[in-house]
């Protein structure tokens, strides 16, 4: 009774981990059609450093020495000021509001962090319609470096979405092998198992190069990544102690984890852009090989072989 309500214990927090990253701020994103490049006058003012974060659609913004630079809104009024006094957002601008940056107004300039780093949602980030690969747009979002007016600018591309039917061709096939090996009733308890495993161990790498790269503030997703491994850890150390069906069993329940957690991510096998730390392919396979594998996983735990009341009642 123990274990087996630690197994559900450990799968709750799995299942519950993407709702708790996705309550932290705004809803982290995997894939994208477009790419937001910077143009190199963005990239050159001196003691300014710009970064767009793709998962978001934001900008982050750091200011070097004691530089001040206002960012202009939508109507060119001030929205944020950053500089030797930290990062301050004026209340009384619209794009403020607009871009969630403040909540009340009519209180003038308002201290918001000591630091010289900021990142926000701009709204001026979202790509216009277009249903052909290539350049798409341009921004342009003005700011005064020290009083002097500036610009940060760059293009929106349009990234060709990738062709999904080889993967549902290789699930096709990786089903079918699963199916032949299976029917070797000597083979399925370990097939299980390494399904399980593997399916857990492609879960926890998605989640891992997603958590590094997507995070809303352009950090990494460090607490994400810390509570993955744990309670991949704390599956793992199951596995090992249980023995016979029981571990089956909890094969099976890993892989069911797996394949949940995978389920968020499947934009990136229609989309162009993957935001994440690994390559477009390699983080495809690992969402593949958690859903799939933790599918077949958890079906072949529901096997005959392995229901222990009818073994009790023989």
């Amino acid at each position: 009774m123990p274990v087996r309500a630690a197994i559900v214990v450990v799968a709750l927090a799995a299942l519950a981990l993407p709702s708790a990253a996705a309550a932290h701020g705004r809803t982290a994103t995997v894939a994208l059609d477009f790419r937001l490049r910077l143009d190199r006058s963005a990239l050159s003012i001196p003691g300014v450093h710009v970064r767009v974060l793709d998962g978001d659609r934001s900008f982050q913004l750091r200011v070097d020495g004691g530089q001040t630079v206002v960012v202009k809104g939508l109507v060119d009024e001030p929205v944020l000021r950053i500089g030797p006094a930290g990062v301050w957002v004026n209340s009384n601008s619209p794009t403020a509001f607009a871009d969630k940056l403040i909540a009340k107004s009519n209180q003038g300039w308002v201290h918001v962090s000591d630091a010289h780093l900021f990142a926000w949602h701009d709204h001026r980030l979202a790509p216009p319609p277009a249903s052909r690969p290539g350049l798409a747009g341009q921004f342009v979002i003005p700011i005064t470096v020290d009083g002097k007016p500036d610009v940060i600018d760059g293009t929106f591309w349009r990234v060709r979405r990738p062709a999904v039917w080889p993967w549902l061709a290789g699930a096709a096939a990786f089903v079918l092998a699963v199916f032949a090996a299976s029917r070797r009733r000597r083979l399925r308890a370990a097939l299980t198992i390494a399904l399980g495993t593997a399916a857990g161990l492609a879960a926890l790498a998605a989640v891992t190069t997603f958590a590094a790269r997507d995070a809303p503030n352009g950090q990494v997703a460090w607490l994400q990544i810390a509570a993955g491994i744990g309670i991949g850890i704390a599956l793992a150390a199951l596995l090992i102690r249980l023995h016979g069906a029981r571990r089956v069993h909890a094969a099976g329940i890993v892989g069911a984890i797996a394949a949940a957690a995978s389920i968020g991510s499947l934009s990136v096998f229609w989309h162009g852009v993957v935001i994440s730390a690994l390559p477009a392919t390699p983080a495809r396979l690992a969402c593949g090989l958690a859903l799939v594998g933790g599918i077949a996983a958890g079906a072949l735990s529901f096997s005959r072989d392995f229901d222990t009341t009818r073994r009790t009642a023989r």
